[in-house]
């Protein structure tokens, strides 16, 4: 066991699994604050042809390597095909007391109680002790308060899975912290920039703002894409999607409200707290929205209108109060 390995129930397993990870080698955040120095906020809409449903998310890619780089920390990121490589990977940082970030395809996982069908390998926990003699390994995982088992077996299967559209490939991370950080006033704005640039200017039209228009247009063009019986089911995913599934309700917007108002306290800028409210009532239409998502196959008729119009209104509401942001952190880097 990783000795003085310290976890605490998170809303997003990627936010948590680096706050704990943060902590144990000395460097205290708040989930929130991981998320935001993450640029973790995002959107994307993506439907491909060998894809059984499309992919509705808040997340941004990266969260990992944008942290990193935002605070200075070195960072590597090993993936391999070699099952037996993977493991003694993990068995090595363990025996050097060091806890490991890795990725896993959750329905592997017995302890997660996920259907067989619901393949996600972009699940992120924390390795923190293994017991060969038992064919155990210790993991912290977001939502638990307490440490859980899996078998070896289990945790193999769950690194190595194939499973599309987002394959672990038996990857972990590998961390060297510095003796400081980047300063916070420095990480915060270069952060909240890589957000702007992700949500506002992305090329792809299926990420940020745009992939949320797109998405408003259509979300009503499924019942003629799926069959009756998938559609139905299809709904209620990207309910999950948006406000279950490590989310923090609102599609992220919550989280991300919680990270603006501790920036403001930290910068001692008020104009951040209100811009904390801003994405806080962002985060409610996002869960009204993906309630009338999930009720469309109830009410399609009367559901698919509102549906639509809701999102666009999100589209604005976030493009507003990004392009507040970005003003606001073009002036705090003036002011310096």
């Amino acid at each position: 066991m990783v000795e003085g390995f310290l976890h605490r129930p998170g809303v997003h397993c990627e936010s948590s699994a680096l706050r704990d990870v943060f902590e144990h080698h000395g460097f205290r955040f708040s989930e929130e604050m991981i998320f935001g120095l993450g640029s973790g906020l995002g959107f994307v809409y993506w439907k491909g042809r060998q894809m059984s449903y499309p992919f509705v998310g808040g997340r941004a890619k990266g969260l990992v390597e944008n942290l990193c780089g935002n605070l200075g920390v070195a960072l590597k990121v090993h993936t391999t095909s070699g099952r037996k490589r993977a493991y003694r990977a993990v068995r090595g940082l363990i025996g050097r007391d060091t806890p490991v970030v890795i990725n896993v395809d959750m329905p592997f996982l017995s302890y997660l109680g996920v259907p067989g069908e619901a393949h996600f390998g972009g699940h992120c926990v924390v390795v923190v002790g293994l017991d060969e003699e038992e064919g155990v390994a210790y993991v912290a995982d977001t939502e638990f308060k307490e440490l859980q088992k899996a078998s070896l077996r289990e945790l193999e299967a769950a690194r190595a899975s194939g499973f599309k559209p987002f394959p672990p490939r038996n990857r972990w991370f590998t961390f060297t912290f510095p003796e400081g950080l980047t300063p916070m006033d420095v990480a915060i704005r270069s952060a909240i920039r890589k957000t702007v640039e992700t949500m506002l200017y992305s090329p792809a039209g299926f990420l940020g703002v745009k992939g949320i228009r797109r998405f408003a247009g259509d979300v009503g063009e499924w019942p003629g894409e799926y069959p009756p019986g998938e559609c139905a089911w299809l709904y209620d995913v990207v309910h999950v999607f948006l406000e279950e599934d490590g989310t923090g309700g609102g599609c992220f917007r919550y989280l991300y409200s919680r990270f603006l108002r501790e920036v403001g306290e930290v910068i001692g800028d008020a104009r951040y707290s209100v811009l904390a409210g801003e994405y806080h009532r962002v985060g409610q239409k996002w869960t009204d929205a993906a309630s009338l998502i999930r009720d469309i196959p109830h009410a399609m008729d009367g559901k698919l209108a509102e549906v639509k119009r809701l999102l666009l209104e999100i589209a604005g509401d976030e493009e507003r109060a990004l392009r507040s942001l970005d003003r606001l952190t073009r002036r705090s880097k003036e002011a310096r």
